[in-house]
């Protein structure tokens, strides 16, 4: 179950330091890889397209992964 670091206060959040930065050190590491792999999967996705091939499962498996990706991205506020 995740575990909430930040304490909301009136004047904005509270918390543990160290702790605090190490997670949203892995929450950028994460970040970056779901951006990488957005657009690995458009570059892919346009490659399949210039050989014609937008009716293979392969190009609506990166079609479905990227609209997937898209909506983790804006979620996150990306």
């Amino acid at each position: 179950m995740y575990q909430r670091l930040t304490i909301p206060t009136p004047d904005g959040y509270q918390a543990e330091a160290e702790a605090a930065l190490e997670r949203l050190g892995r929450l950028e590491d994460r970040i970056e890889k779901l951006q990488k792999e957005y657009e690995q999967t458009l570059q892919a996705l346009e490659r399949l397209q210039g050989q014609g091939k937008e009716k293979t499962v392969t190009y609506r498996q990166l079609l479905t992964n990227k609209m997937t990706l898209r909506e983790v991205l804006f979620r996150m506020g990306l």
